[in-house]
């Protein structure tokens, strides 16, 4: 079972795991790392202030927020001069020290600036008060003042504030560093008492729910206490935001339960935070219910967080490689809803599928496999895993035993799924899970579950038909739910052809892919004569999804034999014989044209005298154009039918069955259904 970290000791594991430097002086005065710096709007912080081989004067090395902004990753002419927090190889730059950076404000200044830019004395500094503004006047006349009761009426509007959105305001702490205003900079002194101006300035916002800090210059967690301190918020957004120290304070009369416990989300995002630095912050809010951890280059989770009210997680956009990477957050009883979008995730645990290599054991600390205790999210009831690396139905399969009170999943943009079609994804997908009720944000109706269920347990019993009896456990092994939806429907009808295996499991990759052999015998125009001689057959060969549509696998056989697509038809060679006598399409005259008025004869052979000047052809109303097909066959109207040739038998009884693949969005795999497949190539000279 999964551990609480204590506060002392989560607090020792962040101060050894943080990446983050102490302060520290440097010959520029009003620089030292870690501080955090806006240039022309690009966030960034001090990495490095000193000297730089082959220059003069002090330089600072800077790692952008933004990782592709910079020029390097702290290494510059074979020197090595700081390490990125963030691995990307453009993340860091070196500025002058004398660059102008942009300005940066106090969290009261930025309010008064956005929602009441008239509301300075009110917060000024206990102690000093600012000298009303002499009226304006001209030649000896006072000027009337007009639109101040509106400036006056703005500042009430601060009793009424509910969502403050102040993210890329520059702040860089709570209170003046010195204070300044449009009145002057010299209203802060010595005495100047923070828990008397957090006071006063709470009382100018009562209402305060949401507070968005997101991409601002904080770097020192005491100034996010004395603002939760000074307004009683529930949601408070700190994405982008760098901190290089998470020291929280310890003022008089004031617990971290008062100033942490109306908090209920809490956003973390691209804060570059380990997870021991995440542990010792979040155990001071007590009320959490929402947190976001997303872009923080997260690889695994060696404890669980320390609230037990958390509902939601979101950890997109990090490095976790399995499901099992997160074993220790099933100890969370109320968890409902996990966001794992844009990570590896390529499987439950890892060893689910085959063995784990040792590169990728050495790169996860966490070793899913070692847990002595089943992961089961008792609460979970939402998941979202797409855009991830999931290649299996297994996956899915096993999804059950995971989360069984799972309502609600997404998974769509994973490998497995490229090479089925959106209605096959829907319906393998539903089946396996027996619990939710919706599937990529589609609510999924009663007739949908059945059809799906039904079509479900007939591809099982199809896969079973092609295993023998023995081996019959293990396939059922990749299907959780049979036994259940044996119950709820009935068995399939299982017919073993014998003992062979297929070479994969249903639905796999490999399994979905056609073996086309492609025979190019046609003799071209001769304008074209440089392309292939007739006489010399050439066979490629070339494996193909079976989802793909006539267009594409035109244009990989032309690409094959150089030929465009549009001169291209494409033949497919059945390999089985049918009698002449069934009907393959319409028998009147109009319908055939040859040089006799003779029909099919009474024994079904075919008794029709054929025109010679065409070469023992047909005719065929295609779309109100005849087409010469040419070699004793003739393309057939409806897309798909069959083509008859008779070249071999002499009793013209039995034709070759052969179907032309031609143009349309339909998938290959509507016409072949084996894994194989012969199709004949030949050069169209007219394109229709």
């Amino acid at each position: 079972m999964s551990e609480f970290l204590s506060v002392s000791e989560a607090e020792e594991r962040a101060e050894l795991a943080s990446p983050l430097r102490p302060l520290m002086k440097s010959d520029a005065p009003d620089f030292y790392i870690g501080k955090r710096v806006s240039l022309a709007g690009d966030l960034g912080t001090i990495r490095y202030v000193g000297k730089v081989v082959g220059t003069e004067h002090d330089w600072l090395g800077i790692e952008w927020d933004d990782p592709t902004r910079g020029k390097h990753d702290g290494a510059y002419n074979g020197h090595v001069y700081f390490q990125c927090l963030n691995a990307q190889p453009k993340a860091a730059s070196f500025l002058r020290s004398t660059r102008k950076f942009d300005q940066p404000v106090s969290f009261m200044e930025a309010v008064h600036r956005k929602y009441s830019p008239a509301l300075i004395e009110s917060t000024a500094p206990l102690g000093k008060h600012v000298e009303p503004v002499e009226p304006i006047s001209i030649s000896g006349k006072v000027v009337e003042e007009i639109g101040f009761d509106k400036i006056a009426e703005r500042q009430a509007m601060l009793d009424e504030l509910q969502i403050a959105i102040l993210d890329r305001s520059c702040i860089s702490g709570y209170g003046p560093k010195p204070w300044s205003s449009p009145y002057g900079s010299e209203l802060l002194d010595k005495d100047f008492n923070q828990n008397e101006s957090i006071a006063v300035f709470g009382k100018n916002l009562p209402k305060l729910q949401f507070l968005d800090l997101g991409q601002n210059l904080l770097e020192l967690w005491t100034d996010v206490t004395a603002i939760c301190e000074a307004v009683h918020i529930k949601v408070l957004r700190l994405n982008g935001n760098r901190f290089r120290s998470l020291e929280v304070p310890q003022w008089q009369d004031v617990t971290l339960d008062k100033v942490y416990g109306d908090v209920e989300e809490l956003y973390l995002e691209d804060t570059l935070l380990s997870w021991y630095q995440v542990l010792y912050l979040t155990s001071r809010f007590h009320r959490l219910q929402f947190l976001c951890l997303s872009s923080n280059l997260l690889k695994d989770i060696p404890r669980s967080l320390p609230t037990t009210n958390l509902t939601s997680l979101n950890l997109s956009f990090n490095y976790f490689q399995c499901i099992g990477c997160l074993h220790h957050l099933s100890c969370l009883p109320l968890l409902e809803k996990l966001i794992l979008r844009w990570n590896q995730i390529d499987r439950l645990t890892c060893d689910v599928i085959g063995p784990v290599s040792t590169a990728r054991r050495l790169s996860n600390p966490t070793n899913c496999s070692t847990f002595t205790e089943p992961m089961v999210f008792k609460s979970l009831l939402h998941l979202d895993v797409s855009d991830n690396l999931i290649s299996s139905f297994l996956f899915i399969s096993h999804l059950p035993a995971l989360a069984p009170k799972l309502k609600s999943l997404r998974i769509s943009h994973n490998p497995l799924f490229a090479v089925l079609s959106s209605d096959d994804s829907f319906i393998l997908t539903l089946a396996r899970i027996g619990s939710i009720e919706t599937l990529n944000y589609s609510r999924i109706t009663a007739a949908e579950r059945l059809n799906a269920e039904l079509y479900y347990l007939a591809r099982i019993g199809t896969q079973l038909s092609e295993y023998p009896a023995e081996q019959a456990a293990e396939v059922l092994t990749y299907h959780p739910r049979f036994i259940e939806l044996c119950n709820l429907h009935g068995a399939p009808t299982v017919n073993r052809k014998g003992a062979s295996i297929s070479d994969s499991l249903a639905n796999t990759l490999s399994a979905r892919l056609i073996t086309f052999t492609f025979s190019f015998k046609s003799f071209p125009s001769p304008e074209h004569g440089d392309l292939l001689d007739g006489r010399v057959e050439t066979i490629k060969t070339l494996r193909l999804p079976r989802t793909i549509n006539t267009y594409y696998l035109k244009s990989e056989v032309g690409r094959l034999f150089s030929i465009q697509p549009m001169h291209l038809r494409l033949t497919w060679e059945t390999g089985e014989w049918d009698p002449v006598g069934l009907s393959l399409g319409p028998k009147d005259d109009d319908y055939w044209s040859v040089g006799s008025q003779d029909s099919y004869g009474d024994e079904g052979d075919c008794s029709g005298e054929f025109d010679s000047n065409v070469d023992g052809g047909v005719f065929l109303d295609d779309d109100d154009e005849g087409e010469y097909c040419g070699h004793g066959a003739y393309e057939a109207a409806a897309v798909g039918q069959a083509v008859a040739l008779d070249e071999e038998k002499e009793t013209g009884k039995w034709v070759r069955r052969e179907v032309e693949l031609v143009d349309g969005t339909r998938e290959v795999g509507h016409w072949i259904e084996g894994k194989e497949a012969r199709v004949r190539v030949e050069y169209r000279e007219t394109v229709y």
